[in-house]
């Protein structure tokens, strides 16, 4: 999971397999090492930043209710 987070790399030098780059972005760890990237290495490449903090608060929404869904599912079981 780490590997396809782009810890090791920046989104954009995905470009060369176009199909691979827009597959990762289904991985929240992206948005993640994208944003990281972003405030500590600003001259690298990387995604637009509204796209970085639309998706952490996206993904952070859906799992939040994810979760409580399932936490609401047991508790009343």
């Amino acid at each position: 999971m780490i590997f396809f987070g782009c810890a090791y790399y920046p989104w954009a030098a995905l470009h060369v397999i176009p199909w691979f780059q827009y597959a990762v972005l289904l991985n929240p760890l992206v948005y993640a090492n994208e944003g990281f990237r972003l405030a500590l290495t600003p001259a690298m490449p990387h995604m637009p930043m509204p796209l970085v903090y639309g998706a952490l608060v996206g993904f952070s929404i859906l799992f939040t209710w994810v979760g409580l869904r399932k936490f609401e599912s047991r508790a009343l079981d």
